[in-house]
């Protein structure tokens, strides 16, 4: 190989692990935001907090697909459907253990957070190509 391929291979090799850093930050977030009990009981604006639900479970969605990619390469259909899949019942998860921490579960939570999935795969799959032209 020559110098200028494993500098590419050295910079992938590099932003695969920061993703997958960024990846571990995104869902640690998301459960400890989710985990910690509330004090003051106030009606959250209903629809304010399904987008936070969507735009939570979108970057997430993002931030696995591109550390997945990084890692093993071009990812295929199989994939798309492990991440969605793990997101959806990751938060049905979430939903389910906020109970005990003294919040609430929500079904149009979850349903949130499909939809978010669902949008962070098409937007991942419709930005990738310039995922590449950074590294």
């Amino acid at each position: 190989m020559n110098d200028q391929t494993n500098q590419r291979i050295s910079r992938l090799r590099r932003a695969a692990f920061y993703a997958r850093i960024v990846t571990a930050l995104v869902l640690l977030t998301m459960f400890v935001g989710t985990h910690i009990p509330m004090e003051i009981h106030t009606p959250p604006e209903l629809m304010l907090d399904k987008v936070y639900h969507l735009l939570a479970f979108m970057a997430l969605a993002i931030c696995a697909l591109a550390s997945w990619e990084l890692s093993v390469g071009i990812l295929q259909p199989q994939h798309y459907f492990v991440v969605w899949l793990f997101g959806t019942l990751y938060g049905l998860f979430d939903e389910l253990t906020q109970v005990p921490v003294g919040r609430t579960c929500e079904g149009a939570d979850w349903l949130a957070d499909v939809v978010g999935i669902v949008v962070g795969l098409i937007v991942f799959r419709l930005s990738r190509p310039f995922l590449y032209r950074r590294i």
